[in-house]
């Protein structure tokens, strides 16, 4: 009975459901839906870029091309294929692009399509013809710019001859405006190319300079200059004036971004060591790696992003750091608790690239720090030489220098260096102690150091830093006085000394004469220190401009703190040292170093004045006594007045009492063949007596400096002949004492 009553109501509700289904309607179909309309608009057209904007009239998607004329896309499905751009539209279904590898003096066509999304719906295929044809009206006409290429048109200005061009690095440019004050009309002179007509460049890879020596790399999206002017001839020597270079800017395209990644693993790290390996994904055609220190990246990174990549991919032949299957690097010599880049750019077959970068840091060293140890060894002219024992441990290098106390003293004194360390001085003025000496200093008997070329009575400083392999390092200081030189008795001194009038021609030709006084010293201290060092000071040398201050002088107004300060920095003055064999010279500096030059067949001298005295130094001005000259740079095509450290010889005439300031000729490390250059007496004006980017010369001379003794007074006397005639005695008067008023006492 209930299996009879489920079967009833089971064909009810069949009964049911087919009635209701028979009185519902067929639904009708969806429409399909509307192809979007695409439209655009150009913008700004040149030879090497266009800027246009495509718009839709729906939500969606953009594809677009730009092909050579009589190259066709049949469908926008077509267009929108892995081989040609898209992007998506944003609320305003408006997109801005622009394509910067258009060629001048082509044809093209843009095409370009919409399309709604899910599901998709295409517009029509529509195409705009593009024209890169036109006339040359600059000088500099960009044709080309790719990545790794760049063409440019260079029309002859009218009525020119010839014409200087040639591409320059922004950053390079800026670098080197910076560093020498080049400026574009120099630059394009001392490194352009000549030509002497009309003519379109075209570069790959790189441009070579007019010299075939430095070499301008192209890379993607960087700025660059082209430099052009009309010159007199086409020659790599012919200059071109700041009023006729031409200046274009431009900014190569960015390269197409390398779908394919280069895996980086780093494991072993220890505090010096680590390995590195590379892998690149199918699809990476070759990449470029440069393990760097986090000092050169922040280096690099400081002039901009593009400048890591740069130094990643390098110059383009140079394939050493290309690789093209997996690499492994095993680095060596890191520096402890140090962080390192590892730095990739990759490219696919067409060039597209990529940037990828890792780091790592190195662990905590673990060895031993070095130690360093001197023992002062005997002499035989303690006051122009000193000798130690140096022995160190533990340590696979080492850096050294020897100064002057008070050179090392001023550098750590100086405001702003408060947290200066003695590590970092050695580290800035130190040379490497060679590999020789180094090995016996690591052993149990040590290194013998003669220090020579002092000069006497002189505090010094012999200064080691010790790295060991981890690049511990240990600083080390040796304090050490030079004697008294032994005291030459001369006649010299004392003919020296007096009073002259001085005279000598500047470097325009103009002659000035003013007063000089040659004496033993200022004050008994000079005095002493200057006898002990040979040496006569001369006061007074009025071109440079500087009013002479006495020792006093400085201390009445502030200028000096303590009387040792203000024996020193007394001035202007300047000095004359006599040798045993009576031969006079302006003070004798040590000599620095010495070289063969073999261009001229000659030894180069050159001297250090470190600890010397400045001719002056008060209210913010320290000047130098210097051998001067005008030197002609061809970059700037203008001469520059230098100084620079050296000797002067003497001349003493016994018969007049002149005493001439001679010239010094001679070569130069820089001198080209047969260039002598010759140096005058002059004055230059720096914190140091090396001087530096702050150098400037006050006095330039261009004549022997002679000193003429002012004349005496003469003894006045009077001649007398010899009388023949009889001595009279005059008459005497008796005298009496009680008529004189006045009383003579005899003095008790």
């Amino acid at each position: 009975m209930f299996k009879r009553l489920l079967i009833t109501l089971g064909l009810i509700s069949a009964l049911a459901c087919a009635v209701n289904s028979c009185g519902q309607k067929t639904p009708a179909p969806e429409p399909e839906p509307t192809a979007p309309v695409a439209s655009i608009t150009v913008s700004d057209l040149s030879r090497t870029s266009i800027t246009f904007k495509i718009s839709s009239d729906a939500p969606g998607d953009y594809a677009w091309a730009i092909v050579p004329a009589g190259q066709t896309i049949a469908t926008a499905e077509d267009l929108f294929g892995p081989d040609y751009n898209n992007g998506m539209f944003d609320d305003s279904n408006i997109a801005t692009v622009t394509y910067n590898q258009l060629e001048g003096n082509k044809e093209y066509t843009l095409y370009y399509a919409v399309r709604k999304i899910n599901p998709y719906v295409y517009s029509e295929i529509k195409s705009e013809e593009v024209s890169t044809v036109s006339g040359y009206e600059s000088m500099i006409t960009l044709e080309k710019a790719t990545p790794t290429a760049v063409s440019y048109h260079i029309e002859m200005p009218e009525g020119a001859e010839a014409y200087r061009h040639m591409i320059v690095d922004y950053n390079d440019y800026l670098y080197f405006k910076a560093l020498v004050g080049v400026t574009h009309d120099s630059y394009l002179s001392a490194f352009g190319l000549g030509a002497d007509k009309s003519q379109t460049f075209e570069y790959e890879w790189k441009q070579l300079d007019g010299w075939d020596n430095y070499a301008t790399y192209f890379y993607s999206d960087t700025k660059y200059l082209i430099l052009a002017g009309k010159s007199e001839s086409a020659a790599i020597d012919s200059k071109v004036s700041a009023a006729d270079v031409k200046v274009y800017e431009f900014t190569t395209p960015k390269a197409e971004k390398c779908p394919y990644d280069v895996d980086i693993t780093v494991s072993d790290v220890t505090s010096i060591t680590a390995k590195v390996t590379l892998t690149p994904e199918e699809g990476v055609d070759k990449y470029r790696a440069f393990i760097m220190s986090e000092a050169d990246y922040e280096a690099f990174l400081f002039e901009g992003e593009e400048m890591v990549r740069r130094a990643v991919i390098g110059p383009w032949e140079d394939k050493s750091s290309e690789f093209y299957e997996a690499q492994e690097f095993s680095l060596q010599g890191l520096v402890p608790e140090s962080n390192y880049y590892v730095c990739i750019v990759a490219f696919d077959k067409d060039m597209r690239e990529v940037y990828i970068e890792d780091t790592f840091t190195t662990t905590e060293p673990t060895g031993p720090v070095p130690e360093i140890e001197t023992t002062e060894v005997d002499v035989e002219e303690p006051w122009n030489s000193a000798a130690v024992n140096l022995k160190i441990r533990n340590a696979t290098s080492a850096i050294a220098f020897v100064h002057t106390k008070q050179a090392v003293d001023q550098v750590l004194d100086a405001p702003g260096n408060e947290d200066l360390t003695m590590d970092v001085v050695i580290r800035n003025n130190g040379v490497a102690i060679p590999e020789d000496v180094l090995s016996k200093a690591l052993t149990e008997e040590g290194a013998s150091l003669m220090f020579s070329n002092l000069s006497p009575n002189t505090e010094y400083v012999y200064a080691v830093l010790a790295t060991n392999i981890e690049h511990v390092s240990t600083a080390h200081v040796y304090n050490f006085t030079t004697s008294a030189e032994p005291t030459i008795e001369t006649g010299l001194f004392d003919k020296l000394k007096g009073e002259y009038t001085a005279q000598i021609t500047d470097v325009y030709g103009v002659p000035h004469t003013f007063d000089v006084t040659i004496t033993d010293g200022v004050n008994d201290a000079t005095r002493e220190s200057y006898k002990a060092q040979n040496i006569l000071v001369c006061l007074g040398f009025d071109p440079c401009g500087v009013e002479y201050h006495s020792p006093q002088d400085l201390l009445d107004k502030g200028w000096a703190k303590t009387e040792e300060e203000a024996n020193r920095n007394y001035g202007p003055k300047w000095f004359l040292e006599i040798d045993e064999n009576d031969k006079i010279t302006t003070f004798k500096h040590a000599l620095a170093k010495s070289s063969y030059d073999p261009v001229n067949d000659a030894v180069i001298y050159d001297y250090s004045a470190e600890g010397e005295d400045p001719m002056a130094s008060f209210n913010d001005q320290t000047i130098w006594f210097k051998g001067t000259f005008n030197k002609y740079y061809a970059s700037k095509d203008k001469y520059e007045q230098q100084s620079t450290t050296l000797i002067h010889d003497v001349d003493y005439n016994e018969e007049d009492g002149t005493v001439t300031v001679k010239p010094v000729s001679h070569f130069k490390s820089w001198s080209a063949k047969d260039e002598l250059i010759t140096e005058y007496p002059g004055v230059s004006q720096s914190k140091n007596w090396y001087g530096g980017s702050d150098t400037k010369v006050l006095f330039c001379g261009n004549s022997a400096l002679v000193l003429t003794p002012k004349a005496t007074a003469a003894k006045q006397s009077c001649e007398m002949e010899v009388s023949t005639t009889e001595i009279k005695i005059p008459s005497r008067k008796t005298l009496n004492v009680q008529e004189n008023r006045r009383i003579l006492r005899p003095s008790k």
